[in-house]
């Protein structure tokens, strides 16, 4: 298993609430791009507990950040995040995650969405991509030295191949993370797993990318996974995307409650 990334801790500190939208939301213009890279990190915790189905949900609190990862690419367009939060919602919907209702059905998970961009060539790249030295049969023995592993290149899966190839360029990235519900606010919050979605920028606008990107990770999200995995991200466009009535159940960018220092209630 992956080791996990310090952002399952970072991440708490830049919550702002997820909250009521009611949006309709339409993508287009399609293209050849290819496959979409789909990276879950599962804890030890979380690998205790039964992923959702439809029959049997789990219901979450969800926290948009909005765009938090990397810089903007200049003359970019960004989607609406309002819609797209909305859409992300959607897209959890149908893989058994339902937003929580006070009274109705109280949360066990707090979901944090963020998205934005990944510089090329950078450790947090291969990182957001899911690459392992432990996976990649040509990965270097020496720093500094040409082995044997040059000739084991082509061997490698087409996995490591495409994680190598993407890392070439800046990213466009989707972040979910899944913490315990009542942890999250404490000192001591519990991760449960974290999903990460990457697919180059190149040839495409963030606004037609991420929502493409999250319809092809759907079934994977969340899910237990012991290596990056490749979706045709071109089967999921095909086609528009239409999105009905979609909420989240908090307000947007609101303050956390305050708990009191030891996170009891």
């Amino acid at each position: 298993m992956r080791s996990l990334h310090p952002s399952f801790a970072w991440v708490l500190l830049l919550l702002g609430l997820a909250g009521p939208t009611v949006a309709h939301a339409k993508w287009g213009s399609w293209g050849d791009w290819g496959n979409v890279l789909v990276t879950t990190d599962m804890t030890q915790e979380g690998r205790t507990i039964t992923p959702p189905t439809l029959a049997e949900p789990v219901y979450y609190r969800g926290i948009s950040l909005g765009r938090r990862l990397g810089t903007p690419l200049r003359g970019d367009r960004e989607p609406s995040e309002r819609e797209l939060n909305d859409f992300v919602a959607g897209i959890l919907a149908k893989q058994g995650y339902f937003p929580a209702k006070p009274g109705v059905h109280e949360p066990t998970q707090l979901l944090v969405l963020q998205w934005g961009y990944m510089p090329a060539e950078t450790n947090d790249l291969y990182w957001f991509l899911g690459y392992n030295e432990d996976d990649d049969i040509a990965a270097p023995s020496d720093v500094g030295f040409i082995g044997a592993e040059v000739h084991r290149r082509s061997f490698r899966s087409m996995v490591v191949e495409t994680i190598l190839q993407d890392a070439q360029y800046p990213i466009y990235g989707i972040m979910i993370t899944a913490f315990e519900h009542e942890s999250a606010r404490t000192r001591q919050p519990i991760a449960y797993w974290q999903t990460r979605v990457g697919l180059p920028t190149h040839g495409k606008s963030m606004a037609e990318a991420l929502p493409a990107m999250i319809l092809a990770a759907g079934p994977a999200i969340g899910r237990p996974a012991d290596k990056p995995m490749l979706v045709d991200v071109d089967s999921a466009r095909a086609g528009r995307v239409d999105i009905g009535e979609l909420r989240f159940m908090d307000s947007f960018n609101g303050p956390l409650p305050a708990r009191n220092p030891g996170g009891k209630k």
